[in-house]
Formats: C-alpha cells, structure tokens, sequence
C-alpha cells in the first residue's frame, strides 16, 4: 500500500492552466488512500522549464531522502527529462529503493534508473486516473494500491515472429530512450526484451529511429522485441506497419510481440522497466496456450468454481471471484519470475477460454514437473485437454529441458485417467487418503509418469 506519493515533473513543467487538472488528480488518488505532495519544480515557470536541471533534480533527490515518500509519480512528458541524469545520487536511489512513476519522456530517466541502480520503475501516467477511461484505471489501480488482484500489469499480445521471450524489460517511448545513446545511462541489451512505443512520429521518424538503434546493435543482443503503441502512426493510415518498418533491422530469429495495452493510450495499462518478464504463445492445430492472467478472470471463475466441473480436483472448486483472483494474481507472478513455482496456461480455441493446463515445479528435480488441467465443462470430450497436454509437454521438453513429467488424479476420474494413458504416461501408483476440496470422504488417487528422450 503506498500511503504517501510525491508529483514531480523532472521533463517539461506543468502549464499553470492543468492546476484544475492536476486537483483532481490529487483528490481521485486521495479517495483511493494516496496523499500526495508536490514537488517545488512541478509548474512552468521559464518557458517548459520548471528549474535548473540541477534543482529539478535535487527536488527528486529530496523525495527518495523523505521517509514518509513511499512512491514517486511523475505526471509531465515533454523533451528536458535527460537533462537531469548527471545531477541525480543514483547511490541514493538504489539505497532508498522508491518506484519512480512516469510515461513518454520519463523513458530517458527510467531506463537511466536501471543502468546506473539495477533497480525498476513503472513506464505508466497516473494522469489516467482522471482522463478518459478513468473509472477503469481507478478500478485496476484501486487492486494495485490495496495489494488486491487486478489486470493492472497483465497485457494481452500477440507474437509477430517466434513464440518466446523471457528477460529483462528495457525500453519504453522510442524517441526519448535513443536521447540516452552514447552515454553510460543506455541500458545493456543484451538478453533483454526491448519495449518500444511511441506518441508522434511518421513513416520516416520511425524508419530513422529503428535504423539507429541497428546501428547501435541494440537488436543484435536483445532477446526479443515488444512492441507497444505508435499512436500517431497508426492513425496516420499508412500503408506500412511499424512491424513492417522494423523488420529489415531485426536477426531472423529474434522474436517479435505486440501488445495494444502499452503507449500514450488512456487505457494503457503498466509495465515494469528494469524487471523480468516472460512472454510466449504455445501454438497447436486449432488451440493457442498462453500465460493465465487476470484478464481471464470471468471465464476461469466460471469453471474454476463449478462443482460439477471440479467434483474430482483436489484444489477446487473456488469460492469465488474472489479466491480465482488471488489465484490468478499468483499466477502472474510465477510468469514473472525467473524460477516460477508453477506455470499455469490457458487454453483458447477459436479464442474462448476454455480452461487451464499447467506445469508445477516446486519441491521437484530440475528435470521434471508435474503436468495438470482444468477444463470448462462445455470443451470436454472434444479432445483439447489430449491437444493442450500434448503441445505443453513439447514445450517442457523443448524449451524447459524437462525430461520427466508426472500426474496424478481421483480414481474416479475416468477422463482424466484416460488421458493420461493417451498420452503416453504408465502408471506408477495408487494410495488412499486423496482429500478433493468439494468431497468430504477420503478418496483414492492414481499416480502416472512419463519419461521423455
């Protein structure tokens, strides 16, 4: 819970004219337990410039010394952010570990923040909270404040190219990160995903800015390429994608995903910079595997709390809304993590959700995990549980270097037991005392194995 929040402008110094604007942002923060206290460099005063550099950065430095400051939300953009960079205590900011909040220009000091601190901020405009889809972003931002479930962090994307990605997150508005090349605050891109958007810029700003970054051999070392929103440009209605303009830059087989959900959108959700993320798409003949979030809430709720549809799973069936968001609040951050206790799947066909495979990995050897799956009781007998467990033991087995998979289910779970024996898996066991959350008797459990090359 962040109690108390500095508002800075480190870029361009808020008009006098926003004063209107930047109240109701203070109270909309406020009804959701956020007071907030302005920096003495947030107003204009010189034409954009709010300060000296070195003042507008002493004013940032004096917030991360406050100890009642828990957060700071930067709400300018502009062009001045990097003037900054030189007169701030990056030692100071790495001590003090506060998130440094901010958008657009504020690219240039977030991903400085990382270069020269390993620590990470948020690429996101608290300004959303009283612009167009404010009740929206109040209700996401609510759960992230309160430490409650909410799709506040949790994209929706798609591949361009490739399937997989996995590193840390650099990168942000593409103009003002490339105001940090040649100088020690460009982020190391080796193995790392680069995040590119961007508000302005036409067919030949963004040529020009992707031709850069090859030339700097950004693409040669990232490990993938996400792509956010180029406002402008895809209004403009140009013949060519952004995908299209980057493409010749790129090494065959970097991969390359796109999400609508990061940019200068007031919809536009957040993202960590300076954090590890992982991103992939499992693809089978008519099904697509994806990493289950909390945009799933609704439809995983569905079947996740059916009694009938779990009568056989030990965990289930849920309470609620309420117990499948802290389920899938969870499961977010074993995608985000390095080494993830559990990676939970959900199925689409035809993109419905229609359930949930899964590999666990705590408490279990390096090279095996435990394979498992929930479906929505109108996708049984239609043979995707058989397709879904098969594309994700290839991509254990490919990707993860998983060499042995086990599974279990209830004696009575004649489906699931003839699944696991279409699959290939030989049983290894049977015990009692099986407890399933929706069955007050003591049940008996099968126990299944299967050895891959």
């Amino acid at each position: 819970m962040i109690r108390k929040a500095a508002l800075t402008a480190c870029s361009n110094g808020q008009n006098l004219q926003k004063k209107d604007e930047i109240s109701r942002l203070k109270t909309a923060l406020s009804k959701l337990g956020v007071q907030t206290e302005d920096s003495p460099c947030l107003y204009a005063a010189d034409g954009p410039f709010s300060g000296t550099p070195a003042g507008r950065a002493q004013a940032l430095m004096d917030f991360f010394l406050k100890d009642d400051i828990e957060a700071v939300f930067d709400i300018s953009g502009g062009d001045i952010a990097n003037e900054l960079l030189p007169f701030l205590d990056y030692d100071l900011i790495r001590e003090k570990g506060k998130t440094f909040w901010g958008y657009s220009d504020l690219t240039a000091l977030i991903n400085a923040i990382y270069s020269m601190t390993g620590n990470s901020s948020v690429l996101y405009q608290v300004k959303n909270l009283i612009w167009e889809k404010g009740a929206l972003q109040q209700q996401r931002f609510a759960g992230f404040l309160n430490g409650s479930p909410t799709d506040l962090f949790d994209l929706h994307y798609h591949f361009l190219r490739g399937s997989r990605m996995e590193g840390i997150v650099i990168g942000g508005n593409v103009r003002c990160l490339l105001k940090l090349a040649g100088t020690p605050y460009f982020p190391d891109p080796t193995g790392k995903i680069l995040l590119l958007e961007a508000l302005g810029g036409e067919t030949a700003q963004l040529a020009c800015y992707f031709a850069q970054l090859a030339q700097m051999g950004v693409f040669e070392k990232a490990a993938g390429i996400l792509l956010g929103t180029f406002t402008r440009f895809e209004a403009s209605g140009a013949d060519r994608t952004v995908f299209d303009l980057l493409s010749p830059w790129l090494p065959e087989t970097l991969p390359v995903a796109a999400t609508p959900e990061i940019g200068h959108g007031a919809d536009a959700k957040a993202i960590r910079i300076g954090s590890y993320a992982r991103f992939l798409e499992v693809r089978t003949p008519g099904l697509v595997l994806q990493p289950l979030g909390m945009r799933f809430l609704e439809s995983t709720n569905a079947y996740s709390s059916d009694p009938v549809n779990t009568e056989y799973m030990m965990f289930l069936p849920y309470d609620g809304p309420e117990e499948t968001a802290r389920f899938l609040t969870s499961s977010e951050k074993n995608w985000n993590a390095a080494a993830p206790l559990e990676l939970n799947f959900a199925v689409l066909k035809d993109s419905l959700h229609a359930g949930t495979v899964t590999l666990y990995f705590e408490d279990l050897p390096e090279d095996t995990a435990e394979l498992g799956w929930v479906l929505e009781k109108n996708f049984h007998g239609k043979g995707i549980a058989f397709a879904a467990a098969q594309a994700l033991i290839r991509y254990a087995s490919e990707e993860l270097g998983i060499r042995h998979l086990i599974a279990c289910c209830d004696s009575a779970n004649q489906p699931s037991r003839h699944l696991m024996e279409k699959l290939g898996m030989k049983k290894t066991g049977e015990q009692g005392g099986r407890k399933n959350r929706g069955c007050d008797e003591e049940r008996t459990e099968l126990q299944y194995r299967l050895d891959l090359a």
